[in-house]
């Protein structure tokens, strides 16, 4: 009697697809996930990067900054609008490609000069779901950091 049972159990299929779907639906999951995930951390980078271009495109415009650029650094946290890590503003010279002590300063004669503006702004980005603690970033809440960048050649 067991055996015909144990035989008759080895030849049924009725179940067959709902087993299948108990063991590939957590992977299908995970997959649809991480893929929100990586979605919304592109779209925070990418608002990074247009709140930097943003500033540096005010570096080019007449009289809209001062001679340090540093009200760039305001202009960025506004554009990008929500919590930020940290936003810098850096304005250098070259001389022949050579990086200048200061901004301020005299290229010898028959040199190139370059001037140079830099925005950056950096915010964490913490993912939306917890993966059971398997995924840690280096921001302050287990996040990751993504910076948004510009530079423009003023001069």
């Amino acid at each position: 009697m067991i055996r015909t049972l144990i035989a008759r159990l080895g030849r049924d299929c009725r179940g067959a697809a709902a087993v299948e779907l108990a063991l590939i639906a957590p992977m299908v999951s995970v997959l649809v996930f991480s893929a929100i995930d990586l979605g919304s951390a592109y779209a925070q980078k990418l608002d990074l990067e247009q709140a930097a271009g943003r500033a540096a495109e005010l570096a080019t415009a007449p009289g809209t900054v001062s001679g340090t650029y540093a009200n760039l650094r305001q202009e960025v946290i506004a554009a990008y609008g929500r919590t930020y890590r940290a936003a810098n503003v850096d304005n250098w010279l070259e001389c022949n490609g050579v990086r200048a002590s200061s901004w301020t300063a005299i290229c010898p004669a028959g040199q190139q000069i370059s001037r140079y503006v830099s925005v950056a702004i950096s915010a964490e980005y913490v993912p939306h779901f917890g993966y059971g603690g398997l995924l840690h970033g280096g921001g302050e809440n287990g996040g990751f950091i993504t910076t948004g960048d510009a530079v423009v050649r003023i001069q």
